[in-house]
């Protein structure tokens, strides 16, 4: 695949020559430099499905990274967005999320027009926090502020915009309480 050039040096790796290797740069990104493009394009294809992988299961973070609180969360996310601009984020112990959620604390004063609207968001006040055992369908959008019971289910493509009993399921656009946990209809 790479192509590698012979030096006179066992462990010495030519650099391109508009470009020489930088001393705190390792022999492999070195090396990478003198690839051509049809070897570097095949080492992105062997390397595109581990990529998609990590990015696929880190949060995406607009906002404050320190505002979102996921020290007690134990599964894995799929490419969940939370913006953290006006309020924290929680989210606790066995929550799951299906493809495409959003977390959305940020608001913007809709009484303001131009970029006065755009710079005027608050900075607290719009916290979210998911219990234990909440499940987020795919497509599902929080806006904060708004509190998700231990086990709620919000169903896939909803929208919520305030808090959801524990042991509840809601669904719709906006999200209401369709039925209990236990099966019961509400």
């Amino acid at each position: 695949m790479l192509s590698i050039q012979k030096t006179t040096t066992p462990h010495s790796v030519p650099t391109s020559p508009t470009q020489p290797k930088n001393e705190n740069e390792s022999d492999f990104l070195a090396l990478l430099r003198t690839a051509k493009k049809k070897e570097l394009q095949a080492l992105a294809k062997l390397l595109m499905p581990f990529i998609a992988d990590l990015e696929l299961r880190q949060p995406k973070i607009w906002g404050e990274p320190s505002r979102l609180h996921m020290d007690r969360a134990t599964i894995s996310i799929n490419d969940l967005l939370v913006n953290t601009r006006s309020g924290n984020v929680t989210i606790k112990e066995d929550c799951f999320f299906g493809h495409r959620c959003m977390l959305l604390t940020g608001t913007h004063d809709y009484r303001e027009t131009g970029l006065k609207r755009l710079k005027a968001v608050p900075d607290t006040g719009r916290d979210i926090i998911l219990e234990k055992g909440v499940w987020l369908g795919s497509g599902v959008t929080v806006l904060g502020p708004a509190h998700i019971g231990e086990n709620a289910v919000v169903a896939a493509g909803s929208l919520v915009t305030q808090d959801v009993p524990a042991n509840t399921i809601v669904a719709g656009r906006p999200a209401k309480p369709v039925r209990k946990i236990d099966g019961s209809k509400l």
